[in-house]
């Protein structure tokens, strides 16, 4: 059986109405709000050498809804996979399409892949870099764009990255790797050498690279720990048993030479630590990769997962760092927890209380006139649940486990 383990913990969530993006109308992001999409093929956005010194011209392909006349759209850019030696953006069309019926604007882009032999981890891991380098080159040509002619009228605020395999691997540590981290000397090497942090793709590095999310398909990080607090919301979906990126920590059989790697699992363990918002689908007992993308159904759902995620995030003005918890932590009490029979909740004022499953099913609702009640556990099986206390202006969030 398939299961989604949506993590909470120091999660701090402040649904309000008012906050929300401008173009959320309950059905836009979440479902297919369009009927038609344009689409601008080979657009150019930089260049560089690759590592056999031959000039790659990087080009995108951009998707839009059709006839859409919002004046800002978050947008989502895809990058392909391939293990650094092959792919293309073309075969994440499909991805873009899907993502640009919801109403995103999405973009697929190319990156500098291996074209020398390669005999170690460290190739692999200069190729990670350069590939770094191209993908903020191409969320800057979008906040260049939004800061002057703004042709595709993107919200800077919501730019979300994502890719499948070695393209989730890049997205990732685009989102968390910065100066601030422990880094490796030789990876800082394969950094400076490639134009720094901000990389050496394009030239409009006066432009920022802001990235609100990460959704990652069978990713992962090369050190769990470049994941810090505040950081971009992140959510993944990974094959339980998966050899090539695997979902835990341990060694890839994509190459005949020892690359380790710290895949969904841990990453999101990683982000529950640190407070980051965060969700993964576990395909379980597969060991495919990213065989979640086979039967429809699955796909569908992790489609779907992914969607709510960013729906959440745009619309449900969901809040990512874990400061936030402590503003939210004062106003709802809930005790004991962990529960055995019963929970006490403590609410600042009166609220509609919901109890949902970890699938974000509602289990129960209450309606309750008291900022004082208690909650019989007792026909509750185990397990980790979320407490919604719904006000007319928020909606307030906190996990409880029931043992």
């Amino acid at each position: 059986m398939k299961k989604l383990f949506f993590t909470l913990l120091f999660l701090a969530g402040i649904f309000n109405a008012m906050a929300q993006h401008p173009t959320c109308d309950g059905n836009r992001y979440k479902n297919f709000a369009f009927g038609a999409i344009d689409s601008t093929i080979n657009v150019k956005y930089g260049q560089n050498y690759t590592m056999n010194n031959v000039l790659d011209t990087l080009m995108m392909d951009i998707y839009q809804p059709h006839s859409d006349v919002a004046a800002k759209r978050p947008l989502i850019i895809i990058i392909h996979g391939g293990g650094f030696v092959s792919g293309t953006r073309q075969s994440y069309s499909p991805l873009c399409r899907y993502f640009a019926y919801k109403g995103f604007v999405t973009a697929t882009i190319d990156y500098r892949l291996i074209d020398v032999p390669v005999f170690d981890s460290l190739a692999i891991t200069e190729a990670m870099i350069k590939a770094m380098s191209d993908a903020k080159a191409s969320v800057r040509f979008f906040v260049e764009d939004a800061a002057t002619t703004n042709l595709y009228r993107i919200d800077t605020n919501y730019i979300f990255i994502k890719g499948g395999s070695a393209g989730a691997v890049t997205a990732s540590q685009i989102a968390y790797l910065d100066s601030s981290d422990s880094i490796p000397s030789y990876v800082m090497n394969l950094i400076t050498a490639n134009g720094g942090f901000k990389g050496n793709s394009s030239t409009n590095t006066s432009y920022s690279t802001p990235i609100k999310g990460v959704i990652s398909y069978s990713g992962a990080l090369w050190r769990k720990e470049w994941i810090d607090a505040g950081e971009p919301a992140l959510f993944c979906a990974h094959d339980e048993l998966d050899t090539i990126v695997p979902c835990n920590y341990g060694l890839s059989k994509a190459q005949p030479f020892p690359v380790y790697f710290y895949g969904s699992c841990v990453m999101q363990q990683e982000a529950d630590l640190k407070g980051v918002y965060n969700g993964i689908y576990i395909n379980n007992n597969s060991s495919g990769h990213m065989a979640y993308f086979g039967p429809t159904a699955i796909k569908d759902t992790v489609l779907q997962r992914s969607s709510n995620f960013l729906y959440d995030i745009i619309c449900n003005n969901i809040l990512s760092s874990i400061n936030n918890q402590e503003n939210i932590g004062s106003k709802i009490q809930i005790y004991p927890n962990p529960a055995i029979d019963k929970i006490t909740i403590e609410c600042h004022q009166k609220a509609t209380i919901e109890i949902l499953n970890i699938e974000g099913q509602i289990i129960k609702t209450i309606n309750n006139d008291d900022t004082e009640m208690s909650i019989d556990l007792k026909n509750l099986p185990g397990g980790i649940y979320i407490i919604k206390a719904k006000t007319d202006k928020e909606i307030m969030v906190k996990k409880f486990i029931k043992e």
